[in-house]
């Protein structure tokens, strides 16, 4: 079993003895890495917070800024995150910006819009991200900008299908028609399009779910569930229950954001079958838990013990976590 604790002290002290900045970036990363994997150890971590802070290194700031997020309560982390929005590096109002955006909430809404005017286009962008979470339009025009960056826009269009607002539609159409864009950012705009209303993107997803061997199959089978596309009761279904089709796990996740009732059996059907691949069944858990209701989400609890592998009951915990 990996020693932690001998792992902290040695990055602690490559922050302190080693001169060259990837080294240096690469312990403060691990820090944080560190105390992430286990809550319990925030009491063991609280020391190094000030440290990293502190330190003249942007890189190794931004790890400082990311372990305040698992060390400091609520209410301390985000007092830290606002101050550190006006920091004069631009990874540390970076790491600020995207870790208030993942917090989602409402009251912290005005303190990302202070960040759509910010001059560089990530941390913007990362804040616009944000507000569209919160279901507010402020940052449309940022959002419909970053579909123009390669890194950007995958996430971009995840954002634009959160805030459905329609002005977005004609960007989103003309990124959808763009020759040699990637399969996997024409497939996500297809799901943006179908939930705006759009028959085109329906279409696509559709056409993207018969295609075995493509690469954004699942992508195209996770979506058509996610945004309640016609049909796509029926279509999941048949792959849920096709044991040698790879997207099985998709469309166990589909069927749980389709929100149709009619799929709990045949979630719990996948999840009691102890035959199955494990990932399959952890998706259907996934699926259950999203269903929504005591009922299925008993369901998903009951099955704990039927999976053997850590990993797999430290994602089913993550999962009863989600709602708490």
């Amino acid at each position: 079993m990996t020693d932690w604790r001998a792992e902290r002290d040695r990055a602690l002290l490559t922050l302190e003895r080693e001169k060259r900045p990837a080294f240096r970036a690469e312990a403060a990363e691990q820090l944080h890495h560190l105390a992430a994997e286990a809550p319990a150890r925030a009491a063991d971590f609280m020391d190094v917070l000030p440290r990293l802070l502190g330190d003249a290194q942007p890189e190794v700031k931004r790890s400082g800024v990311a372990l305040a997020t698992v060390v400091l309560p609520l209410e301390e982390m985000t007092t830290l995150l606002i101050a550190r929005l006006r920091d004069e590096e631009s990874l540390v109002r970076l790491e600020a910006t995207g870790r208030l955006a993942d917090l989602a909430r409402p009251e912290l809404r005005g303190a990302l819009a202070g960040m759509l005017e910010d001059s560089v286009p990530e941390v913007r962008f990362e804040a616009a991200r944000g507000i569209a979470a919160l279901k507010h339009p402020a940052g449309l025009e940022v959002l419909i900008e970053a579909l123009d960056a390669d890194l950007l826009r995958f996430r971009a269009l995840g954002a634009l299908a959160e805030l459905e607002d329609p002005r977005a539609l004609p960007a989103v159409k003309r990124l959808f028609g763009r020759w040699l864009l990637p399969a996997f950012d024409r497939t996500q705009a297809a799901g943006v399009l179908a939930k705006l209303g759009d028959a085109e993107g329906v279409a696509h997803l559709l056409q993207r779910s018969r295609k075995k061997w493509s690469q954004d199959r699942a992508l195209a089978v996770e979506l058509l569930g996610e945004v309640k596309a016609p049909g796509a009761l029926e279509r999941l279904k048949v792959i849920l229950d096709d044991v040698k089709d790879s997207a099985r796990g998709a469309a166990a996740r589909g069927l749980g954001r389709l929100g149709d009732a009619k799929a709990l059996p045949w979630l719990v059907a996948l999840l009691q079958d102890t035959s199955a691949q494990e990932e399959d069944r952890l998706d259907a858990a996934d699926g259950l838990w999203r269903l929504g209701g005591p009922e299925s989400r008993e369901h998903v609890r009951a099955a704990v013990s039927t999976f053997t592998s850590p990993e797999a009951r430290q994602e089913l915990e993550e999962l009863f976590q989600e709602d708490t």
